[in-house]
């Protein structure tokens, strides 16, 4: 009988002529802890090696890390060591993997691979996601537009953030590191976007937000996602960032970096991978940052710690635990005012900071432990069951300046002054969330379905006060802080904050004849919030809800799909006093497009799309106590396209572009229905190239550039004052000579000036960095 084989990278080295030849050379190898199939399509990949090899030989088989500089002789012998086979290398290069003990010649029906494979470390492909439908899923046949950003490109960008690294996706706004983590602020399509790790909505974010140290990819899913994912408030209304962490892998690898830059940046960092037994692996990351700033009068201190152990039999079960320590310290940063900067007729220096020179510092800090058990019963189904506690707390100290809009504070009270208040603000969360789901997969006729059933419930009690204190004025023509900060009020807990959410859903996954891909899902929600204060105020109530979400994606061809996806979401509103009990605010999307896969080389989509925002908080215009009432309305609409080319083995690129239309539909926040949402942009995009040299002499040697370019965004609401229209390049060098690594980048290249709008209580604006350079040295062992 003639066995099914895979002949993969057909591509032969013209150069390998010999096998002495091929046993010589070295190539470098970084390939995960996988199931053997997948990690020999990476082996071939990377080595460059034609393999062959009986499909069910590989089946059910696991294999170790491999991470280094070896032949390609040497490296098979290390992936298949203990897996009960064995490998030959031919005259051409050719790698032939069998069980050791086989006694008669196997029948190859070849197969041709081409392209870069997505467990290529290298490679900025992502094929499948289990964030958007928590199974595993090729993107292909998901019907929701997803982007997803692998560690090879925040490495090839050498970012510094992951605010910085969400640019290479279409319509995201993300947070601005100058801010201090209380707060996610990070707008997807115009609204509200959520940051989760590892699928735990992270609320406040607060704490170390913005570290890589432990960042395997980033998964970014676009509109309402109210079906899987709850917690905190309720679900993502324009999207979510799931932070996928870095787990334990059973070879043992080290990591050693250090990072340096302009105005004293330096960070070192590191990330340590030992398996204790075979059934036993752990890791740890961290790195701490310290490092001033292009603006007067701030520096940041922040750190954040990593550690992990997972128990596994290597098969069908594994328990992972994490946690996760993270600290940051920095002065609060509130930007400028629109008049004195992009308007007016005086200028305030670019790199003011607002506040006298010896202003304390704010502080934001997050602990969290949790785990997750997955066990495989059979073929059929799975489970997948995930805990996790949380503490967090964050102190924001400010001079805060009014002015005749009050606190969005873009035009001046009178002239060139602003009235002056001490602020204080201090909160602390302490948060619990059970996650689960059971899976099960199964063909019945020409279809091929998995069902998911799960349930989650979060309990999530956050308190603590905003003290203010008027301190005079300030003329911002001259810039002169005479009055020292003052302590605001008495800093006694008097706002009291507890949310819980649950639900259970139930979805449905059906390939149909291998081209049509149908999705189903519903959800039983719950929101409730319960808001008082120490003065008396009580607003609390609660609303339960079906959501439901249908999609599709037809093949037109193995190459190109079609796709159509309607959800529902619904998110508590808090910290607001309501007239009546609180009502959530509530959501649908619909979206529809074209995702493309070109000879597993070109991925991407092209997509459009409306969002429809209901029961936003508003203030009761009929009410004197000016409490809020849930009837606002906004809409998003546009168009985003994104995808990257794996050109060559040398080659990586990436694109993508948004147009975002967000806009209020009715006047109910006291803006004319049509006034645009502050800080987003209409139009945004991003191009980044990146080189790998291949000639022998310079092999390890990378340089790669890019341009981000975005239009004008209105500071507020209310549509007063627009922010630049900029652009920033950068570029990046980087040499790889064995466990050594060297890198270099240069962001804003050309050394652009512009102010960007910053969103701070509703306005304000943030002036660029100038260019700026940073140098990074790393080794591996």
């Amino acid at each position: 009988m003639t066995v099914k084989m895979k002949l993969l990278n057909a591509t032969i080295l013209a150069a390998i002529t010999s096998t002495a030849h091929a046993e010589q050379q070295k190539h470098h190898f970084d390939i995960p802890a996988q199931a053997l199939g997948s990690a020999l399509q990476t082996f071939a990949a990377q080595s460059g090696a034609p393999m062959l090899y009986a499909e069910q030989t590989a089946a059910g088989k696991q294999s170790p890390r491999l991470s280094g500089d070896y032949t390609t002789a040497e490296a098979a012998a290390k992936l298949l060591a203990g897996s009960g086979l064995v490998h030959s290398v031919a005259e051409n290069g050719a790698v032939t993997v069998k069980p050791a003990a086989s006694a008669s010649p196997v029948t190859l029906k070849p197969m041709t691979v081409t392209g870069k494979t997505e467990d290529d470390p290298k490679s900025y492909i992502a094929t499948r996601t289990s964030s958007a439908t928590k199974t595993d899923t090729p993107i292909m046949q998901t019907p929701q537009s997803i982007q997803v950003i692998k560690r090879a490109l925040i490495d090839d960008q050498q970012n510094i953030t992951i605010s910085e690294s969400l640019r290479n996706v279409s319509g995201v706004v993300p947070n601005n590191p100058a801010f201090t983590p209380a707060g996610e602020m990070t707008m997807i399509r115009g609204f509200k976007a959520e940051q989760l790790v590892d699928g735990f909505t992270q609320y406040r974010n607060a704490g170390d937000r913005e570290s890589t140290v432990n960042v395997e990819r980033l998964e970014v899913l676009k509109g309402t996602n109210g079906v899987l994912y709850s917690g905190g408030s309720g679900s993502p209304v324009g999207g979510l960032i799931n932070i996928v962490s870095k787990l334990p892998n059973a070879v043992a690898s080290r990591e050693v970096g250090f990072k340096a830059g302009n105005n004293s940046y330096y960070q070192p960092y590191v990330d340590i991978n030992q398996p204790l037994t075979k059934n036993i692996l752990t890791r740890f990351t961290g790195e701490y940052t310290n490092a001033g700033s292009y603006l007067d009068n701030i520096n940041t201190e922040r750190y954040n710690l990593n550690p992990t152990v997972t128990f596994t039999n290597n098969d069908t079960t594994s328990f992972t635990l994490q946690g996760k320590v993270s600290r940051w310290e920095q002065q609060e940063y509130p930007g400028l005012p629109a008049i004195g900067t992009i308007a007016g007729n005086f200028s305030i220096p670019r790199t003011a900071f607002l506040g006298p020179a010896d202003m304390p510092n704010s502080r934001s800090e997050s602990n969290a432990v949790w785990g997750t058990f997955d066990h495989k019963f059979n073929n059929i189904w799975s489970v997948n069951l995930k805990a996790r506690y949380s503490q967090s707390e964050f102190d924001e100290k400010l001079k805060e300046i009014f002015g005749a809009d009050g606190f969005i504070a873009d035009r001046p009270a009178t002239g060139s002054t602003w009235f002056l208040y001490n602020t204080d603000m201090l909160q602390k969360q302490e948060e619990w969330t059970f996650l689960g789901n059971a899976t099960a997969k199964f063909d019945v006729g020409p279809t091929k379905n998995t069902v998911l059933i799960g349930a989650d419930h979060s309990d999530l009690d956050d308190r603590g006060y905003m003290d203010y204190a008027a301190a005079g004025s300030v003329d911002l023509s001259k810039l002169s802080f005479n009055q020292p900060y003052g302590r605001a009020g008495a800093g006694i807990d008097n706002m009291f904050v507890k949310n819980v959410t649950y639900g259970g859903y139930t979805q449905l996954q059906s390939t149909i004849y291998d081209r049509l891909h149908l999705l189903a899902s519903l959800r039983a929600a719950h929101v409730d919030t319960d808001y008082t204060t120490l003065t008396g105020i009580n607003s609390s109530g609660g609303k339960t809800k079906f959501l439901p979400r249908a999609g599709g994606v037809f093949d037109l061809t193995d190459e190109f799909s079609l796709f159509v996806n309607y959800s529902e979401g619904m998110m508590g509103q808090t910290f607001k006093n309501f007239v009546g009990a609180p009502q959530p605010e509530e959501s649908t999307t619909i979206e529809g497009g074209l995702k493309f896969n070109i000879a597993h080389q070109l991925t991407g989509q092209i997509a459009g799309y409306q969002i429809d925002r209901t029961n936003v908080a508003v203030t009761d215009s009929a009410d004197l106590q000016r409490r809020s009432k849930a009837a606002g309305q906004q809409r998003s609409r546009g168009v985003e396209t994104d995808l990257t080319w794996q050109a060559t083995d040398a080659l990586s690129i990436l694109a993508n572009y948004a147009h975002t239309d967000a806009e209020f539909t009715d006047s109910l926040a006291g803006v004319p229905a049509g006034n645009k949402l502050a800080a987003v942009p209409a139009n945004s995009g991003r191009l980044w190239v990146d080189y790998r040299f291949q000639q022998p002499d310079i092999k390890g040697l990378s340089v790669g550039g890019g341009v981000y370019a975005q239009g004008q965004a209105y500071l507020s609401n209310n549509n007063a004052f627009k922010s630049d229209a900029y652009h920033s390049f950068d570029a990046s060098i980087a040499y790889e000579y064995q466990r050594y690594k060297l890198a270099a980048t240069v962001k804003n290249l050309t050394n652009e000036h512009y102010f960007q709008a910053y969103n701070y209580l509703g306005g304000h604006v943030i002036p660029s960095d100038g260019t700026s350079a940073y140098v990074t040295g790393s080794v591996k062992f």
